[in-house]
């Protein structure tokens, strides 16, 4: 599964209208067979890349493993590959292979097709990134989210996500589905602490809903 995001190209800045919500079901596979990718942002999230450079996304050791569910086209996973992460991203679009298998391969890392809600890896990872695939996920399956999280991240590591479009209310429906952090908390519980909850740094300017930053961490590490 791949995040739905509206082009940001297509709005102007500052706009109060709602995000486009797209029909469903939706078909990620052939939008990207046509290459019509609107929520593709061309570039990894610029929060992301500022904390980056700030050190905030250092891996703890050499061979430290980051997730990436929902991967897109990559530019996300691949900012973390460079920053030193060995990073599994996850889609179930075969382009995405294509697209992105050899430039992770690169740094060690690997794009898994399937179903990222039913994803088994054989060891833990370090690091979740989420960016707009939870919100591309129906909300009834976002109990399966949070098993795919405890499944998958080793205790003491780390949950990070971009909270988009943030506060979009219910009945407004998507993808994008409205969430906010603590949606997260709730959905997780108390096997996870909350490090940060704060604004973006560094937004996509022409996105109609506010962004913000979210950091949690498995207990026990």
């Amino acid at each position: 599964m791949s995040e739905d995001l509206p082009n940001p190209e297509s709005m102007e800045s500052g706009s109060t209208r709602s995000e486009p919500t797209m029909p469903g079901p939706y078909d990620w596979a052939d939008h990207y067979t046509k290459g019509d990718t609107p929520w593709d942002l061309g570039a990894a999230h610029p929060d992301l890349v500022a904390r980056i450079a700030a050190g905030e996304f250092e891996p703890p050791r050499t061979g430290a493993r980051a997730l990436v569910p929902g991967c897109g086209k990559g530019h996300d996973a691949l900012a973390l590959a460079q920053a030193g992460w060995v990073v599994v991203a996850l889609d179930y679009v075969p382009e995405v292979q294509t697209i992105l298998g050899a430039q992770l391969a690169k740094f060690g890392g690997e794009v898994v097709l399937g179903d990222a809600l039913e994803f088994a890896p054989d060891e833990p990872f370090d690091l979740i990134w989420e960016h707009t695939f939870f919100c591309a996920i129906d909300p009834s399956d976002r109990p399966r989210y949070a098993e795919l999280i405890r499944r998958v991240l080793a205790p003491g590591g780390q949950h990070a996500a971009i909270v988009f479009p943030l506060d979009k209310p219910e009945e407004e429906g998507g993808p994008p589905h409205g969430f906010n952090a603590s949606t997260l908390d709730d959905l997780l519980g108390d096997e996870f602490r909350r490090l940060t909850e704060e604004p973006v740094g560094q937004g996509v300017g022409k996105r109609t809903r506010p962004e913000r930053f979210s950091l949690l961490e498995r207990r026990g590490g």
